[in-house]
């Protein structure tokens, strides 16, 4: 089972000898937002988790990896141009899901068929889906259909109809009464697993 940061920082704090009240003065934040931290009930910003770690000795990159959902963040090491050249220069951040998409809040799909392609929603590829039961005209959600299997498709509701349109030319849209449709979540990004 994974730990969460405040975990870690609340044992950190506590192994140095250092309050909550004064670790929290230290860092510039108020020390009920840091109790918060350490408890699980909010997230801590990188400016602080910067200070944070500097005063209590500890790489901010390794605190998110070992409590993160991955054993080591990706790391983003630049810039790179889709359209004119830039210079290359290696910048190294890294890059967590999870300080991006709440997993609390968010799940996982694979993608199974092209009938998304068109928005760029390709084979194999790693839908990021927040949940939801009640969807946008124009977004793209995971629907069931009669309960049956699930379904990614544009969204729209016309009347007392929901129209499920697949981002393909060469498929057709699906219209069904409102009542047979259930929105499991909407599309909230995307990891590209495999190139074209």
């Amino acid at each position: 089972m994974t730990r969460h940061v405040g975990d870690l920082i609340r044992e950190a704090r506590q192994a140095r000898g250092i309050s909550l009240r004064s670790l929290a003065t230290q860092i510039g934040i108020h020390f009920s937002h840091l109790s918060k931290i350490e408890n699980g009930k909010d997230q801590i910003g990188r400016k602080a988790l910067e200070k944070l770690s500097e005063i209590l000795g500890i790489d901010p990159d390794l605190m998110l990896g070992e409590a993160g959902h991955q054993e080591r963040p990706f790391r983003v090491l630049g810039n790179v141009a889709a359209g004119v050249p830039i210079d290359a220069i290696e910048n190294v951040e890294t890059f967590d899901l999870t300080r991006v998409f709440d997993p609390q809040d968010h799940f996982l799909l694979r993608v199974k068929g092209r009938s998304m392609i068109q928005d760029g929603i390709n084979d194999q590829d790693l839908a990021i889906i927040r949940h939801a039961k009640t969807a946008e005209n124009g977004e793209t959600v995971v629907a069931l259909v009669d309960g049956g299997e699930a379904t990614l498709k544009r969204y729209r509701r016309v009347g007392s109809n929901v129209v499920l349109s697949p981002a393909n030319d060469q498929m057709t849209e699906m219209t069904y009464p409102a009542a047979r449709i259930e929105i499991c979540g909407v599309l909230a990004g995307l990891v590209r697993t495999e190139v074209q």
